[in-house]
């Protein structure tokens, strides 16, 4: 089972997600490892079968002994967290629901089902950062996803 840690889960954002997860029965697949930046040592949500305590957002060991990070916390914590752990070492899969860093050259944009080949294409060339996209653009390339793979394909 992955090691998947997750950021920023009690926001806006996050609390979707783990609402989608929990309808997906995705927790069901993985050792989730929940983070936080206020309330380190306090109960972790407790999904399925796994229970645990929070961990510290800015432990770089920590985050680094992950297969996958997911985090919502925001650009500002992305800025700063993101380039320590890569320079530690990790080689893992970082998904960002922030746009940090989605002008990076390592970086996709997650807009699933509009870019859903190009995705699973950068996956096998070894990519492993995703990031959102802009809001605005993402809705509105969604709702013509649907045009656009009729009229070209």
């Amino acid at each position: 089972m992955k090691n998947v840690g997750f950021v920023g889960w009690r926001g806006m954002v996050g609390s979707v997600l783990m609402q989608r997860m929990v309808e997906e029965r995705d927790f069901d697949g993985i050792n989730p490892v929940f983070f936080t930046t206020s309330q380190l040592g306090e109960a972790a949500p407790a999904y399925g079968n796994h229970r645990s305590t929070l961990q510290d957002a800015y432990d770089i060991d920590t985050l680094a002994s992950l297969d996958i990070i997911i985090s919502c916390q925001g650009g500002d914590y992305t800025h700063d967290i993101y380039p320590k752990l890569r320079q530690a070492g990790w080689q893992g899969y970082w998904i960002d629901a922030a746009s940090a860093l989605r002008m990076n050259d390592d970086a996709v944009i997650i807009l699933d089902p509009v870019n859903g080949q190009h995705i699973q294409d950068s996956l096998n060339k070894g990519i492993k950062t995703f990031v959102g996209g802009n809001c605005t653009v993402s809705l509105m390339l969604m709702s013509l996803g649907g045009l656009f793979a009729k009229r070209f394909s």
